[in-house]
């Protein structure tokens, strides 16, 4: 078996305050999964968010849904250091915050990101040629 996409479903209080932020960062929305109630943001063919109201999200569950602490950190890998600074940029433009500073490993770039409802997404930018042969960062 072979897995081939990846969607990220999420819950939010303002699906256009959230839809801003993720089509700012590069994301389309597919009209034929959008609505009132939920939007689909493409980021790539195998990566795409699924924004959905609380209410929406719920009917998917029968668990709580969480609210405040943070459960999982999502991750996008760009192509270099100025990519990431450029989602980033444009998500803080659109209503995102910055939860920490940058972080930069030499071999790993990293941005974090808190979307309106605080979900977090490290945009990342990985520089394969800073490891070394053992694979530990040089």
């Amino acid at each position: 078996m072979a897995l081939t996409q990846i969607y990220v479903n999420l819950p939010v209080t303002d699906l256009d305050a959230s839809t801003k932020v993720y089509t700012a960062m590069g994301g389309t929305i597919n009209p034929d999964f959008t609505g009132d109630t939920s939007a689909q943001v493409v980021f790539a063919d195998a990566v795409v968010v699924q924004l959905m109201t609380r209410e929406t999200f719920a009917t998917f569950t029968k668990r709580d849904t969480a609210d405040g602490p943070i459960e999982v950190i999502n991750a996008l890998a760009a192509g270099s250091r100025e990519e990431v600074d450029g989602l980033a940029d444009a998500a803080l433009a659109a209503g995102a915050t910055e939860p920490r500073e940058a972080q930069d490993l030499g071999w790993l770039y990293n941005r974090a990101i808190d979307d309106p409802d605080g979900h977090c997404w490290e945009l990342l930018a990985y520089n394969a040629g800073a490891l070394g042969e053992d694979g530990d960062a040089r």
